[in-house]
């Protein structure tokens, strides 16, 4: 252990420096600033909590969300990485603190994937740096923590280098490990659902690429770790698509992409703006997605002056890849025809393929003009600068934000507000309600209440503990009883009748509530069941995840008996 550590004492000091870099505001900075998705996802964090607390480690619903009419976000957005983080704040740890955690822990591993994906292609401890800095330096990268706090893609940034080595080890490299590629779209899928897309759709063109060098052994490797991944990931990716095949829900309305597109100027604007998207704001008021100046022009350098491009044609395919997808959100683009990439919302959400597959072409690049050691070291010390240029912004920034004093009771009574986000706090928590059924109502201003067939409100008490609902009826002449519940495809409401349960008619209404059939007088209860296929996917899941526990430590038995020393 020590002579590895003696071995890689510069790697690891790499690491830590570009991870440290990144993380100043979050390390030193008792506080959370309120960026576009930062009540969202620590309202993540507060319901899983409370889940937990509850004894459900992975729940469907957050019962206690949208005043109380809960909001299913765990089925679309997967709360699994926010497990140590939920695990904490239940010990006692503030939300601040749990989020910025998160964000210190993400930033440290999607320095090391990187790290160890650029070191296995290039074989170069200099290219090696100078990869990992344009990945983790990227200004889209750093607007994402800072600017956004979107968590679930700084999440992905952890497992897109992961997925990028395992499809340059198979299709470039002919090794018959598919364990790395497994991992990467298994993290991705339960990090960020559109940047997992995105991620699928470059494994795919790797793969064209690479068809006609194709051989059965790649292609069985590539099916073992994709059919891998989806095995651990079922538990979360089919009951999703059985939520999404079940109902309409907001996500599918229109994006207008169009206006997410980018002026001319935006793909060189290089400081960090805490504004918005939109091409029709002004510089000042518009937040930096682009990939930065050094991925922009270091490829370039590696086009033209690389002369060895031939013994790295990945670097060189995922040039030309990178290039394209940074020039994609540009407004030449008709955008507004592309209804089909309206799950994507913003055009710029390329950038993330984009800063990926540049990393390695710039850090090819820089190595053509910086040909010594004290070039080398003077170019990362330019990039280093350039980081802490862009995280200062985030550091001294001192707006409404949380504290490790700031309790969720403290954000219920508007403690954090935003004059950005308007004068409450509960349409944030649920980020654009994506996940709302169409034709919702506006819930903040109606009334929880037991009604009727024509949504009048009925004289009915009723009591809730977490996703579970009971009232007792009489004699109320109504078809049917709607519920102040939000209705997801689980929901099930029986009937107590003495000693025995009788199960009644659950459907969901016009405007997207819970309601159940008027079975007459006596105790309703109404609670969320997990359906047959989330069962099924969560049992495979973890069958899956035990079968390859056991497999790695069989052969780690074996290895060490076949190699004492």
């Amino acid at each position: 252990m020590k002579q590895k550590l003696q071995k890689h004492a510069w790697d690891i000091a790499a690491v830590l420096l570009i991870a440290f870099l990144i993380s100043l505001p979050a390390l030193f900075k008792d506080l959370v600033p309120v960026a576009h998705d930062t009540i969202f996802h620590i309202s993540r964090i507060e319901q899983l909590s409370r889940s937990i607390q509850d004894g459900n480690w992975l729940p469907a619903m957050d019962p206690y969300v949208n005043v109380g009419y809960g909001y299913a976000s765990p089925l679309f957005y997967s709360d699994f990485f926010l497990l140590p983080a939920a695990f904490l704040h239940v010990a006692g740890v503030p939300l601040s603190v749990c989020f910025r955690i998160l964000l210190i822990g993400a930033i440290f591993f999607s320095t090391v994937t990187m790290y160890h994906c650029a070191g296995t292609i290039t074989k170069n401890r200099a290219l090696t740096i100078f990869a990992t800095m344009g990945y983790m330096f990227a200004n889209y990268h750093i607007t994402d923590i800072y600017v956004r706090n979107a968590l679930g893609e700084i999440f992905a940034f952890t497992f897109l280098p992961m997925m990028l080595e395992g499809m340059y080890r198979i299709l470039w490299n002919d090794e018959k490990k598919w364990g790395i590629l497994a991992a990467g779209l298994a993290g991705l899928a339960l990090s960020h659902n559109i940047t997992f897309l995105m991620g699928v759709v470059l494994c795919v063109l790797f793969f064209l690429i690479q068809i006609r060098t194709m051989t059965k052994e790649k292609f069985f490797t590539l099916c073992k770790g994709v059919l891998c991944a989806f095995l651990l990931t079922a538990f979360f990716t089919l009951p999703m698509m059985e939520q999404m095949a079940s109902q309409k829900f907001n996500l599918s309305n229109p994006q207008n992409l169009y206006a997410g597109s980018f002026n001319w100027w935006q793909f060189f604007t290089n400081q960090t703006i805490f504004g918005f998207s939109g091409n029709d704001l002004t510089p000042a008021k518009t937040m930096t997605v682009n990939v930065g100046w050094f991925l922009t022009f270091a490829p370039l350098l590696y086009i033209f002056l690389d002369h060895h491009k031939k013994e790295h044609p990945f670097v060189t395919v995922s040039c030309i890849i990178g290039y394209v997808t940074m020039l994609l959100p540009s407004k030449i683009i008709p955008w507004s025809s592309l209804t089909f990439l309206n799950f994507m919302q913003f055009p710029w959400r390329f950038n993330t393929i984009a800063v990926l597959c540049l990393s390695l072409p710039a850090a090819y690049g820089i190595l053509c003009i910086a040909t010594k050691k004290f070039w080398i070291l003077f170019a990362e010390v330019c990039l280093c600068i350039e980081a802490v240029f862009h995280v200062l912004p985030a550091y001294f920034r001192n707006v409404v934000g949380f504290t490790s004093s700031t309790t969720w009771e403290d954000v219920k009574q508007g403690a954090v507000l935003d004059p950005w986000y308007g004068a409450t706090y509960y349409f944030i928590e649920m980020a654009g309600a994506d996940y709302l059924p169409v034709n919702s109502p506006n819930f903040h201003t109606m009334e929880r209440a037991i009604r009727d067939a024509d949504q009048n409100a009925l004289n009915i008490s009723f009591e809730q503990n977490g996703s579970v609902l009971s009232f007792t009826a009489e004699d109320e002449s109504t078809d049917y009883f709607v519920l102040p519940l939000t209705y997801y495809k689980g929901y099930q409401v029986t009937k107590v009748d003495g000693d025995t349960t009788i199960q009644v008619e659950t459907f969901e209404t016009a405007n997207g509530l819970v309601a159940c059939k008027n079975d007459g007088s006596g105790q309703y209860i109404c609670r969320y069941e997990d359906t047959p296929i989330r069962k099924a996917s969560l049992i495979t899941s973890f069958v899956t995840l035990l079968l390859l526990g056991a497999g790695a430590i069989y052969r780690h038995k074996k290895n060490t008996k076949e190699d004492p020393a």
